[in-house]
């Protein structure tokens, strides 16, 4: 059926093809026979006799003037008369033979013949006396031309001779062009035959064909299952199958040529099944046929009406269509579907009142188990035996397992009930995998298990992402892998990799060399409450909730995760992410809500004793003025060395630490503060810097750092950072958000871009100091400036011009010079990324900067 639609245009207009040959043969035919016919009977024309009795005619008419003129000589009138007579016929046939066609070779001879004739036709005119006169020129004349008729008569029958021949080989041409028509006419009346031949054969076979289709399709519709109901373009049913007769309870007589929708169409839904016949009678649009499934419903004999689904489908049909509509009565498939519903129900029912048991059993057991540990950690500080301290520990222990245990289950309820919410943020995950190695390793220290941290693959890039369960990922993982590895070591490393042709992946890797997990357990680790080390004397405790909740996050970031492990050698679990990447600069640590944030600020400040190392004096000046307004003691240290010393003789409470600076750097005095004998071994060290790449801020974490101050500091933002110093006794450090201690590191427009001052800062500084005090700041700035922007601009490599550049975008940053504070800070970036065209690009705007930045304070200053 589809190759008779598909060649059935191509044969058509072969058809239409050969009847053009087999018309134009014919017709070419036809005209050449009559051509033939017609100069066949041109041969027996008088045409070409007539010219030859012209022709003929000249020398007999000749010869009787000749005789005519003899007599003339008499001078009788009757002799001039008759010569007259003679001279005139013989120059009319003169005249005639001109006008003969055809007669090209005796044409000559007859312009001659009359030319001499012409000469004297005023004298056969004239009177007898002028005729008289000239009979002996005539004579003459006559003498001289006597030759000319002769030739013309032999002349004329050459002439019919080739008129003949050339005539007879036109009527062979044409004949043999004609036999050469009738024989093509004659093919193709052939292959006309042999074509409807076969035709009439593809047709019988066609027709048998159709038949045999016909008397399946009775015999189909009779064994369906469904009821299959044929219905025209007018809505009366033409067929109607067995399974129709038991569905509807109507039989084939009964239901044939009746309207379907009177008849099966419950009243309620008949006029809109009306509207939808009439409207494809007036449009050829349908709305249900060759649209897949629906579900209707339908009426039978009784008058009971059930539900059916339904599909239709259209078959144009000469000049209307038919419509064969396949039904099935679903009504136990409803009743199925109800039974499940209710029974759904009853489980969601059980499933919320299980959730809300546990999230309460869980809080409530939380509330004094909080208790238990307060009270536990202020005996911490009492002075215990050594045999209190082991019982005190062990309730710690314990309480510390039980609180794990109990929020591993708050968190799988959270998940499964889909109230876990996640907070997308720019994250540079450099930074949140150094906070989480450090997080770990008092944990990985008691196991005697050693953490690394790899992240030679990973570039400087930023991602949007939820902080929150990635972290939670990585405590989960790195809990397991430590847990596994006593005395071993323990591996996390993170890298981008493509995917597909514009999507990026981040990848994190978390490796151990414990005891391996057997290949048939590995897809059952992820499963809840599944510990494969279920012996009465297990090594490691837990309830093997940890890697669902990991499977849970994960799938929750549209990530995946997988583990490669061999028996007696280690685990290696691989998580990958799809990410979108974010500028380094919009790396946001603020963005989400904090619940603790309130409380930490609400909590009462204790006074601290501070060290603050800067070589800087305008920042010492500043951040002293910042913190003992805060309510805190500084001591001042000028430089790294300066710094060791005051840490080796006196205690601190925390040591704020400039990373730049001459000698000894930020990061050699942290190494020696922290690796020596003084008092301040354990004393956090907070790193305060004007700008860090995000490599940078992980080695200050590597080195033992607590926290990341940027320049120019933020009030609020220090006294957080403080506040969370002062206050662990009533709140753990890891309670504090992170994200406070680097806010600064929020969205900041290009250099170019910034406001020339930062009039918040400024506003802040004249609070602080007093507008007297920060005149005297702004008046030494302009004369260090002075003296420090030259230096810059001459400076002959990349690291001294990063010093350089450092040194005074940390002052500028700390006295509000905004956009020359970024200037400085793009300039220390393309250093340290190796740009030197870029950075010298970025100094050839400083000077210009720096006297707008001057004059704009001075003016907010007064000088």
């Amino acid at each position: 059926m589809n190759d008779a639609g598909k060649f059935g245009p191509a044969r058509a207009r072969s058809r239409q093809v050969l009847m053009l040959i087999l018309v134009a043969g014919m017709s070419i035919a036809a005209y050449l026979a009559y051509n033939v016919w017609d100069r066949i009977q041109a041969l027996d024309s008088a045409q070409q006799d007539h010219a030859e009795w012209v022709f003929t005619q000249i020398e007999i008419e000749f010869l009787k003037t000749d005789r005519a003129l003899a007599q003339a000589k008499s001078a009788t009138p009757e002799a001039l008369d008759e010569f007259r007579k003679r001279f005139d016929i013989f120059y009319s046939r003169v005249l005639l033979a001109e006008r003969v066609r055809n007669n090209a070779k005796a044409k000559p001879k007859i312009r001659e013949l009359r030319a001499s004739l012409d000469g004297f036709l005023p004298a056969i005119d004239g009177s007898d006396a002028e005729l008289i006169a000239a009979l002996d020129d005539i004579d003459a004349m006559l003498r001289s031309i006597e030759d000319v008729p002769r030739e013309i008569a032999l002349a004329s029958i050459a002439i019919a001779s080739e008129m003949s021949q050339n005539e007879r080989h036109e009527i062979v041409r044409l004949i043999e062009v004609m036999a050469a028509i009738v024989l093509i006419v004659t093919l193709a009346l052939v292959g006309a035959v042999y074509r409807l031949s076969r035709q009439a054969s593809r047709l019988n076979r066609t027709s048998q064909l159709v038949e045999e289709n016909h008397l399946r399709l009775a015999t189909t519709l009779q064994a369906s299952l469904d009821a299959i109901v044929v219905i025209n373009d007018h809505g009366e049913i033409e067929d109607f199958n067995g399974s129709a007769e038991e569905i509807f309870g109507i039989t084939h007589e009964a239901a044939k040529g009746r309207d379907y929708i009177s008849l099966l169409i419950p009243p309620a839904d008949r006029s809109v099944h009306r509207e939808r016949l009439e409207k494809f009678r007036l449009t050829g649009e349908t709305e249900v046929a060759d649209k897949g499934r629906r579900e209707f419903e339908m009426i039978d004999q009784t008058g009971r009406i059930f539900p059916v689904e339904m599909s239709v489908s259209q078959s144009p049909m000469g000049q209307g269509s038919l419509f064969i509509a396949y039904i099935r009565d679903i009504t136990e498939k409803r009743l199925r579907e109800a039974e499940i519903i209710a029974a759904r129900d009853e489980a969601l029912d059980a499933y919320q009142e299980k959730s809300r048991f546990f999230a309460m059993m869980s809080h409530e057991m939380r509330t004094p188990l909080n208790g238990v540990i307060s009270a536990l950690q202020l005996l911490q500080d009492d002075r215990l035996d050594d045999e209190q301290k082991r019982y005190l520990d062990a309730a710690m222990t314990s309480g510390e397992i039980l609180l794990g245990h109990i929020n591993d289950v708050l968190a799988i309820e959270r998940s499964e009930a889909g109230t876990y919410e996640q907070v997308r943020q720019t994250c540079d995950m450099t930074v949140l995998m150094a906070g989480i190695i450090n997080t770990m390793d008092p944990l990985a220290e008691a196991g005697g298990t050693r953490l690394h941290l790899d992240l030679t693959q990973l570039d400087d890039k930023a991602i949007v992402t939820d902080p929150r369960a990635i972290q939670q990922i990585l405590v989960n993982l790195l809990s397991n892998a430590i847990k596994f590895s006593p005395g071993g070591d323990v591996t996390l490393r993170g890298w981008f990799a493509k995917s597909g042709s514009e999507g990026e992946e981040f990848h994190l890797e978390v490796e151990d060399d414990g005891p391996g997990i057997p290949a048939g357990d590995i897809d059952r680790i992820f499963e809840d409450f599944v510990s494969l080390d279920s012996r009465y004397e297990r090594r490691t405790g837990g309830t093997g909730l940890g890697l669902g909740i990991v499977r849970r996050l994960v799938k929750r970031l549209g990530g995946e995760i997988t583990c490669d492990s061999t028996l007696g050698e280690g685990a290696c679990f691989t998580l990958r992410l799809p990410v979108k990447l974010a500028d380094l600069a919009e790396v946001d640590c603020d963005a989400a809500p904090d619940p603790q944030k309130k409380r930490v600020e609400a909590l009462p400040a204790k006074r601290l004793n501070l060290l603050l190392v800067d070589d800087n004096e305008i920042n010492r000046e500043l951040i002293m003025a910042m913190l003992e307004k805060i309510g805190h003691d500084v001591t001042l240290a000028t430089g790294g060395r300066a710094a060791i010393e005051l840490a080796e003789g006196a205690p601190f409470d925390a040591i704020l630490m400039d990373i730049s600076m001459p000698e000894v750097n930020g990061i050699q005095a942290t190494k020696a503060i922290l690796s020596g004998e003084g008092p301040n071994r354990e004393t956090p060290i907070i790193a305060v810097t004007a700008h860090a790449l995000p490599k940078e801020r992980a080695e200050f974490s590597a080195v033992g750092m607590s926290g990341f101050l940027q320049k120019p500091l933020d009030m609020k933002v220090l006294r957080a950072k403080l506040r969370g110093l002062s206050g662990r006794e009533v709140m753990p450090e890891q309670a504090l958000p992170e994200r406070l201690a680097s806010a600064q590191t929020s969205v900041q427009a290009k250099s170019a871009k910034r406001p020339l001052l930062n009039e918040q800062q400024i506003a802040d500084l004249i609070d602080l100091l007093g507008v007297e005090k920060l005149r005297e700041r702004v008046d030494k700035l302009g004369h260090q400036g002075a003296d420090d922007l030259p230096a810059l601009m001459a400076a002959d490599g990349l690291p001294d011009l990063q010093a350089q550049a450092h040194a005074m975008a940390g002052m500028c940053g700390m006295l509000g010079a905004d956009r020359l504070h970024g200037l400085l800070k793009e300039i220390e970036t393309a250093c340290k990324t190796g740009k030197d065209d870029e950075a010298r690009g970025l100094s050839k705007a400083l000077p210009e900067t720096w006297d707008a930045t001057l004059a704009a304070m001075k003016a907010q200053v007064g000088l």
